[in-house]
């Protein structure tokens, strides 16, 4: 383990609409420096995964947290500012 700073960090992240489950509590973590790709079927949430992280959208449950940051607890201008 070289310590990098983790960058982003996904924790029991889900997204429901009614009854369908878009995004089934998903955790990953990205160390600085890391390259990631996300990749799947149509349908399988890659979209809804994305709008997730940049808050277009909230999670039904889970948080993200962004240079140690829980994104996920902020609102209004604290949001915007972000």
């Amino acid at each position: 383990m070289d310590n990098r700073p983790i960058v982003l960090e996904l924790a029991h992240l889900s997204r429901r609409f009614g009854s369908t489950v878009a995004v089934a509590n998903a955790s990953l973590r990205i160390e600085a420096g890391e390259i990631i790709g996300i990749i799947g079927r149509s349908g399988a949430g890659k979209s809804t995964l994305l709008r997730l992280i940049n808050r277009m959208i909230e999670p039904t449950e889970g948080n993200i947290r962004a240079g140690g940051t829980d994104i996920t607890a902020l609102r209004g201008k604290a949001l915007r500012r972000w």
